[in-house]
């Protein structure tokens, strides 16, 4: 929003509003302050960013007075401390946490005079949110304001929180978003060949099978799901953290200097697994052995235990976080596959080590992967019989190496052990 500076200089010019909030910044060391607020300085910017989310999303412009609309700007010294400070405020004063894109402007006055201020993009969320002292706002005209209990009531129903969250539409998103062919490719291999004159227009089939939904506005945007499984790359502007990170290190540590590669896949869903899966065969460390029959090539890890383990994470993360990623960590003697979100329902390791049936946090997700062909297994992608788990287990101890489960509140990891510590990668 006010993506060019004369835009936003004319909209600064004009005021406050619905959509634009301007702050003046005063700093006691590196921590900002803002005069005319009576609350802590957290609580305060914590309001307007929540504010801003539960209605149309906005603009926040740090650095500019709101009585003289006048951009008094930020010291260079001071920008990156501010950045830091906002950033903090929307991760840890908002729950849930608010989707902001920071973003620091440089403005010239005629004098020649130059003026660093931070605007702070805050679009509409898909969720509901409140500030850590406990206040659910919104914006009504120039000012924010609490909500009351019918009016949350209201918005929690029009936001959909008590459908799944991948049937949701994502409100910032349209239907250009998508890669339209890609959808149709995918219908003709689902349901075959129809006649044009019968076949319903494209809006219609992806509201029919939930890959999008009509807002309160009558526009209809992608659901979760639709940006999943055929949104535009990269789909991270519309779904903060839908993206797989994969790295692969030197040694048994993170450490940057000991990175050997790394990428980050942010197409459709189906693409992001078979890249990653691409980049972890690429990377599997491979001991030798040799025998009568001259050298034989042996892999650390089984690559159907590797397939099977990120099209899972990928499936089954949590997509209501924002911000966080699947991450395929490679080192020398483990491979470790993580996803935001903890197990599902109440599902525990054991469970799933005992050969538990599978519950799902994606449901229509597992389904739309069953429908894709996986050419590294020759098979669907994701099978949902719930087998998956322990034939990666046993893949994974067929070839002398082991499995661990390690289970956090928001995270799991998947770690592979190698079957061969001293391999190296190719």
């Amino acid at each position: 929003m006010y993506d060019s500076i004369s835009e936003l200089l004319n909209e600064i010019a004009a005021g406050e509003d619905a959509y634009l909030e301007l702050k003046e910044v005063k700093f006691k060391g590196n921590t900002p302050r803002f005069g005319r607020e009576e609350k802590t300085a957290t609580e305060a910017i914590a309001q307007v960013f929540c504010a801003f989310a539960n209605a149309e999303g906005g603009v926040v412009v740090f650095g500019v007075d709101d009585k003289r609309k006048e951009i008094t700007g930020v010291p260079a010294e001071k920008i990156a401390a501010l950045e830091q400070w906002v950033v903090n405020v929307a991760q840890h004063n908002c729950e849930p946490p608010v989707y902001i894109t920071p973003d620091r402007k440089l403005w010239s006055a005629l004098t020649g005079e130059e003026r660093l201020f931070l605007k702070v993009d805050i679009p509409k969320s898909l969720y509901v949110h409140r500030t850590s002292g406990g206040h659910w706002m919104t914006r009504i005209g120039s000012h924010r304001a609490d909500l009351r209990p019918e009016q949350l009531a209201r918005l929690l129903e029009r936001r959909r929180l008590g459908e799944p969250f991948e049937e949701r539409p994502v409100p910032n998103a349209a239907l250009h978003d998508l890669e339209l062919a890609l959808f149709e490719d995918y219908c003709r291999r689902r349901f075959g060949s129809e006649e044009e004159e019968e076949k319903p227009e494209v809006e219609t089939r992806l509201i029919n099978l939930k890959l999008a939904a009509r807002l309160e506005s009558g526009k209809v945007a992608p659901t979760v799901v639709g940006l999943l499984m055929f949104g535009k790359s990269p789909i991270t502007s519309k779904l903060p953290g839908a993206y797989i990170d994969c790295v692969c290190y030197r040694g048994e540590i993170a450490d940057a200097n000991e990175q050997i590669d790394a990428k980050i896949y942010e197409g459709p869903l189906p693409e992001q697994i078979l890249y990653a899966v691409r980049f972890a065969e690429r990377w599997t460390p491979v001991a030798a052995e040799k025998n009568h029959e001259g050298r034989k090539d042996l892999p650390a890890f089984s690559l159907r235990a590797v397939h099977e383990a990120i099209v899972n994470t990928a499936a089954h993360r949590d997509y209501q976080t924002p911000g966080s990623n699947v991450r395929v960590f490679i080192f020398s003697d483990r491979m470790e596959i993580s996803n935001p979100g903890g197990l599902h329902n109440s599902l525990r390791p054991e469970n799933l080590f005992a050969g538990s049936p599978p519950y799902r946090r994606n449901q229509s997700l597992s389904g739309f992967l069953r429908d894709h062909h996986s050419p590294i297994t020759g098979r669907a992608l994701m099978e949902t019989r719930g087998e998956g788990f322990l034939m990666m287990v046993r893949e994974t101890r067929r070839i002398g190496g082991e499995i661990e489960l390690r289970t956090l509140p928001d995270a799991v990891t998947v770690v592979l052990k190698s079957a061969h510590p001293n391999a190296k990668s190719k």
